[in-house]
């Protein structure tokens, strides 16, 4: 399952930056097997792949993955909101897990990869760098940093992201996104220089309130403070930030503390098998 989401990431890059990073050739070349498929007009005599076409009867060509790098940025809330979890796992844990599936994914295709780590302003930026020894020695080092700031501000992130004079690159943000709303342009310039995944870690007691009237005391994790909360004010709310990615047009992948580990990599499958299929229909 988890060389399924390497295989997925790589394509995945090339779907979306299509005339900078193809990532489909007819040719014996490239990084790794990606499909067989019947020969078409144009196609190079030598990816012809003749066990199949012998067992088929008909010509069929071996596609194969180029080897197109790109850098892959990893934006981590270190925000003690992070720490919170009602099941057996802590967002913290899960997004510890979900970070290092995907850093392993991308790593081992050569692809430079870099980390921003945060809370209300930028804790670490670790420049991207290729090399599968290199990515994860950082991931251990942001996972055990010990974070100056309890609070979160995704504005300081997208800022300070955007502002790095970096190559279009496949940018994912790993946070719980209860954050002060003050983040929307922000958001938009990132989304306009790369392509960017939010990556949303969520535990259920914190958006699936019983179904009554009536008010609520409850603790911040962040700033300590208890705060009075009127229920049936909260049903009638959205979540800002899902209107937003809406608005933005940015797709995004919602995990939760109560799923384990066959759920999220089933989860994260399908949503990058989504945005090559979709893909693939832009090309045609």
């Amino acid at each position: 399952m988890k060389r399924r989401i390497k295989l997925y990431l790589q394509r995945l890059i090339g779907n979306l930056f299509e005339g900078i990073f193809s990532s489909y050739l007819t040719a014996p070349h490239g990084l790794e097997l990606d499909e067989l498929r019947q020969y078409q007009p144009g196609d190079d005599f030598k990816s012809i792949d003749w066990k199949t076409t012998v067992k088929t009867g008909r010509l069929h060509v071996r596609m194969k993955l180029v080897d197109k790098r790109v850098i892959i940025m990893f934006l981590v809330d270190k925000s003690r909101s992070e720490k919170f979890g009602s099941f057996i796992n802590t967002k913290e844990d899960i997004q510890a897990d979900i970070l290092s599936i995907l850093v392993h994914a991308a790593s081992e295709t050569g692809n430079e990869i870099g980390f921003i780590t945060f809370t209300d302003k930028v804790e670490n930026y670790i420049q991207p760098k290729a090399g599968e020894k290199e990515a994860l020695k950082n991931i251990k080092i942001i996972l055990h940093e010990t974070p100056s700031s309890n609070r979160t501000d995704l504005n300081k992130a997208f800022k300070f992201l955007s502002e790095k004079a970096l190559a279009p690159s496949l940018v994912f943000v790993l946070s719980d996104f209860l954050a002060p709303y003050n983040y929307e342009q922000s958001l938009k310039t990132l989304s306009y220089l790369h392509e960017v995944i939010p990556v949303i870690i969520s535990d259920r007691m914190e958006i699936n309130l019983p179904p009554a009237r009536g008010f609520l005391i409850a603790q911040d994790m962040e700033t300590r403070m208890q705060k009075t909360l009127d229920i049936s004010a909260l049903f009638e709310e959205s979540l800002p930030y899902l209107a937003l990615f809406r608005k933005l047009n940015i797709d995004h992948l919602a995990l939760s503390t109560e799923e384990g580990e066959e759920m999220w990599i089933k989860k994260i499958s399908e949503f990058f098998d989504r945005r090559i299929r979709r893909g693939r229909r832009r090309r045609r």
